[in-house]
Formats: C-alpha cells, sequence, structure tokens
C-alpha cells in the first residue's frame, strides 16, 4: 500500500561534475521494512545513504520521507525530521568526538530534541546503553578506550536514542573483526522487531544481507540493475549479468562447492557511460542495443525487476 511507504525517491540523481555517483535512482521502503543496498565500492550506494538523510544536496530527483518531499527544503524547517532519520556509519571510531566521552556525543541529540531534565538524560542513556549490549558505565569513556565492537555498540547507541523511524546502515559491520559481525546483525534484527524501525542497509558483502534484509536493490555505475522482495537463495535468483558476477565473485569455502570463481571485471574509471547501458564495456553477452538504448527496470517475475536488453542470454 502507498501509505505504508516510509522512504521513497524518484529519479534521485547526485553528479560530480561528469561523474554520475546516482543517476536516476528510483527505490520505496515500506515502514518497518529493510532494504539491502548492495554492489561494489564507488556503485554509489554510500552517496545514496548521504543523499536520502540530507548529508549531501541531490542534483536533481525527489526524496519523500513520511510523504513529504523533503529534496530542496532548507535545514530550518527539515530539523524536526531530522531526528526520525539516523545513521549507523561504517567507522565508528570516527563518529565520537576524541575530546568527549561517548556518553557526551549522545547527550547532545538529546539536549537538541528534548526537553529532559538531567537526571531524565542520564537515565534514558543508560536504558539504551542496556538495550544495545552496553555496561552503562561505559558511558563515561573516550571512543578509543572502547573495543571495536563496544564502540559499535555505542554508534548503534546514538543513532536510536531518538527513537527514528529510518536508520541508514553504512557498512555497520564491515570494520569489526568477522567473530563480532553476526552479534551486531543479530543486535539490528532484535531492535527492528522491537520497535519497528526501518532500514536502509548499505554494504558490499553480500553474506550480510539475508540477515537483516526482505528486499535487495543492486547498484551499478549508479544505477539500480536488479531489484528483488525477498533475498531467499539470492545467488542464484538474480539475473542480471553483472548481479551473476558479483556473486560468482564470492569465494565459496568448501571447494567441493567450487565451480569457476570468477572477478569482477576493472570497472571504468572516471566519466559514466551517458549513452546505452553502463555495463556493456564489461558484459559477456551485450547486443548493439545495449550501446544505444539504456535499458530501464522492468518486471521479469513477481517482485523481481531487472534492466537488461539481453536476459534471454543472460539465463539461457
Amino acid at each position: 500500500m502507498k501509505s505504508d511507504i516510509l522512504l521513497e525517491t524518484k529519479q534521485l540523481k547526485k553528479y560530480y561534475g561528469t561523474v554520475h555517483a546516482v543517476d536516476g535512482v528510483s527505490l520505496s521502503i515500506q515502514k518497518g521494512q529493510s532494504l539491502g543496498l548492495i554492489g561494489e565500492s564507488g556503485s554509489g550506494k554510500s552517496t545514496f545513504g548521504k543523499l536520502v538523510t540530507k548529508l549531501e544536496k541531490p542534483s536533481g530527483g525527489e526524496i519523500r520521507f513520511l510523504g513529504r518531499s523533503v529534496e530542496n527544503i532548507p535545514e530550518r524547517k527539515f530539523r524536526p525530521l531530522r531526528k526520525e532519520i539516523q545513521i549507523v556509519f561504517q567507522s565508528s571510531g570516527d563518529v565520537f568526538d576524541p575530546c568527549y566521552t561517548v556518553g557526551d556525543s549522545i547527550r547532545e541529540g538529546l539536549h537538541n530534541y528534548t526537553d529532559l531534565s538531567p537526571a531524565e538524560i542520564e537515565d534514558y542513556l543508560d536504558e539504551t546503553f542496556e538495550r544495545v549490549g552496553l555496561n552503562p558505565a561505559l558511558k563515561n569513556r573516550a571512543a578509543k578506550q572502547l573495543s571495536g565492537g563496544q564502540c559499535q555498540r555505542a554508534n548503534i547507541a546514538r543513532a536510536l536514542i531518538l527513537h527514528p523511524q529510518l536508520i541508514v546502515c553504512d557498512e555497520p559491520v564491515s570494520s569489526l573483526d568477522y567473530s563480532i559481525r553476526k552479534q551486531m546483525l543479530n543486535l539490528l534484527n532484535k531492535i527492528q522487531e522491537q520497535e519497528g524501525i526501518t532500514y536502509l542497509f548499505i554494504t558490499h558483502d553480500l553474506s550480510n544481507v539475508p540477515y537483516v534484509c526482505k528486499a535487495v536493490a543492486i547498484m551499478y555505475h549508479g544505477r539500480i540493475v536488479e531489484y528483488l522482495d525477498h533475498t531467499d537463495n539470492l545467488g542464484e535468483n538474480v539475473m542480471h549479468p553483472y548481479s551473476r558476477l558479483l556473486f560468482e565473485s564470492v569465494p565459496v569455502p568448501d571447494p567441493r562447492k567450487r565451480t569457476i570463481n570468477r572477478e569482477l571485471p576493472e570497472r571504468v574509471q572516471g566519466e559514466n557511460l551517458q549513452k546505452g547501458c553502463p555495463f556493456r564495456g564489461e558484459c559477456p553477452i551485450q547486443e548493439e542495443i545495449c550501446a544505444e538504448t539504456m535499458p530501464l527496470l522492468s518486471e521479469e517475475a513477481t517482485g523481481h525487476k531487472v534492466a537488461c536488453h539481453c536476459l534471454h542470454k543472460a539465463n539461457m
């Protein structure tokens, strides 16, 4: 239902000179759901996250949050909505001011957006630390005094403190040891189940997506090339040639299950291809039409959209 959509973008663009970091992205996320945005480094995922959180100004297109267009409203008018959109950054150590304790940094949001008394703020801060699995005493430490896992939990606490409706998770576990990544993913799931928070989950680690996300969009050169409304058996269900290469490039630990361990081709650097399919220079099945016409997302199966002229070859 349209009324269930929390965040929606229409033909969203961000250009840096001749480089089209985000080039006409149209996506929507329903309330309480989670969308995974995946692709290689440099595909435009993080730029898209900065656009929807208004940390970057778009070059064109529309951003609708809670049914309201917000892409061009000034910060003064956007401020009441700012508390509803938070972000969990990749490098948690850079989030916190090294001159302050993590508690001081997190309190700032409560001072700016609530009328709580100092005692109420401390109680609420302690409660939030406990919700993310941290001892409240750690609020009195600087970020550099915390372990990587503790610091990322504090980063999540900072995003949660104002009870936002949307959290953009930008590579939230990529800086952590593998042994604690699943702990963080389970924590994000638990928070969503308890509070109904909506996630935009940005990652290049394909193994993370099924843990958190209910739908996935695959991004290449600033454009969405494939969208699925489910994350079951992604590697087997993707259709786009780029998506297939992306999943085939993932190392398989069990040698008995390895087929051809393919590497992704080198991406074209610099100026984006302005005409035709942006993947055509690296696509093994391109046709003449690929150089002339940009493929648009079209529904190939229920809840499954692909932007490709050559699916008849890709699925042979």
